[in-house]
């Protein structure tokens, strides 16, 4: 299983809004820092904002935060939401159909990996910066 840049920019954007709490960041800002394309990234903030894991607030200001704390944001539910529902292998022409059993595999697999996901939240993740 691989995710799709869109699902790791979006995690990306979380971890960081996390490392900033109670703070709006701009847009820019999180895409000069992760050295991502404004205009993707600006999809990936509105698309979780459409999913209820982040505000965004527009104009002078405005900005984007989470709208949560990190520990009530499920890692697993931000990979369903942003990931396609795509299969992870296409049997409309295989001949093999009828005698394999690969497709319930895969799918046995992908529950796995997302059960795993669902386990852990934002505040699971994100590293706490060293004391000095």
């Amino acid at each position: 299983m691989q995710l799709t840049r869109h699902t790791d920019y979006a995690l990306r954007l979380l971890i960081q809004l996390a490392g900033e709490p109670g703070k709006r960041v701009s847009i820019a800002d999180i895409a000069d820092a992760q050295a991502i394309s404004r205009s993707h990234l600006m999809k990936v903030a509105n698309e979780l904002a459409h999913h209820g894991f982040i505000d965004a607030v527009r104009g002078r200001g405005g900005g984007i935060s989470l709208r949560g704390s990190p520990d009530q944001i499920n890692i697993g539910a931000v990979v369903a939401a942003m990931e396609p529902g795509n299969a992870l292998v296409d049997c409309c022409d295989c001949r093999l159909e009828q005698r394999c059993g690969l497709p319930g595999v895969l799918a046995q697999g992908m529950r796995a990996f997302r059960d795993t996901l669902s386990r852990y939240t934002l505040a699971d993740i994100v590293k706490q910066p060293a004391a000095f």
